[in-house]
């Protein structure tokens, strides 16, 4: 994400989207002629790396979004990517009672490559000269700052403690099947995708924080039923709740465009985006000690989390005075700070 942050300030947009995508291309394909677990390791690797112009992709929708409008901009597009995990599933489930495994890779593989030659027609997305010529590495410097960067890694540690094995818990605990529990997380995805949208639009009429707190509280209220209720009954709807966590996400990205002016357009995504990833290492390895130790220790431990992290969200004001807001008998001050 670093490296990816700071090519997005020296190079035209678009193009980078295009190379990540096109990155993926292979990846099917390597799927497809596999014949040991151990040959499907090099796709696992170049599909994560492709996600290099991430940073790309989250400052193409702020150059592209209305300065007013940034957190729904931001909530509808990455809203697209777990609609499609609503329907992937039992797309994937029917396709198997009629082709074999490998053959849906072939699909896979056609999919990614449309979706890489779509990219070619949307509108390009320049560098800036200061953006070129400093091409730096953007770390917290403010207090809001700061607070968002502990929000956004705190959020995928707790996510990350609790989604992966919340499918073990239904299958353990609930003793549902697998068509189930395959249908559980599509309603997660659904959860997912309206919350993205709906904050978004909430965090660009009131309090960013206070939108951020809300998808956090949602979530561990989803969460916490689950466990408490053990009861399918009540899965079925807390679940769709549990989905607003990364919502809550989403938020932050937008944030991000705004919080800071000077700021270069993708060097806090680099480096914003990397620490969320390492969130999401922590908390998939601390989920899977706490779930051996007890079943519902690990969703205990985010609920806390959640909720800890939606009190600090909620009692902050995302914002960084710039010298717009600062007395002209400091304004020189503030040139040289910026600088």
């Amino acid at each position: 994400m670093i490296p990816g942050g700071i090519l997005a300030n020296r190079y035209e947009l678009r193009l980078i989207l295009i190379l990540g995508w096109a990155m993926s291309l292979p990846v099917p394909l390597l799927y497809y002629y596999a014949k040991t677990w151990t040959d499907v390791i090099p796709g696992i690797i170049l599909l994560q790396a492709s996600g290099f112009n991430i940073p790309a992709f989250n400052a193409y929708i702020a150059g592209a979004s209305e300065k007013k409008r940034t957190g729904a901009s931001f909530g509808i597009v990455w809203a697209s990517a777990p609609l499609g995990f609503v329907f992937s599933p039992a797309i994937g489930g029917a396709l198997l009672a009629r082709v074999s495994i490998r053959e849906i890779f072939i699909l896979s593989f056609v999919l990614f490559a449309l979706s890489t030659v779509l990219l070619f027609w949307i509108q390009p997305q320049p560098p800036s000269k200061r953006d070129a010529r400093q091409s730096k590495l953007e770390i917290p410097q403010s207090i809001p700052e700061a607070t968002l960067l502990l929000v956004l890694t705190g959020a995928a540690i707790a996510f990350s403690i609790a989604s992966p094995f919340l499918p073990l818990f239904f299958h353990d605990v609930l003793r549902l099947a697998p068509g189930t529990i395959q249908v559980l997380g599509s309603i997660q995805a659904l959860g997912q995708t309206a919350f993205a949208v709906l904050l978004g639009r909430r965090a660009d009429m009131r309090s960013r924080g206070g939108a951020i707190a809300m998808g956090l509280v949602m979530a561990a209220t989803g969460l916490a039923g689950i466990i408490l209720t053990k009861n399918l009954l009540f899965a079925l709807p807390l679940v769709f709740f549990f989905g607003s966590s990364r919502a809550s996400s989403y938020i932050a990205y937008s944030i991000l465009a705004t919080i800071r002016s000077g700021a270069t357009r993708a060097g806090q995504y680099g480096f914003y985006l990397t620490l969320e990833d390492i969130g999401f290492i922590v908390g998939s390895y601390l989920g899977g000690y706490l779930y051996t130790v007890n079943a519902f220790s690990g969703f205990i431990v985010s609920v806390g989390v959640l909720l800890l992290l939606a009190l600090i969200a909620g009692v902050t004001s995302f914002t960084v005075k710039t010298s717009v807001d600062v007395a002209p008998d400091e304004m020189s001050k503030t040139v040289v700070v910026t600088k």
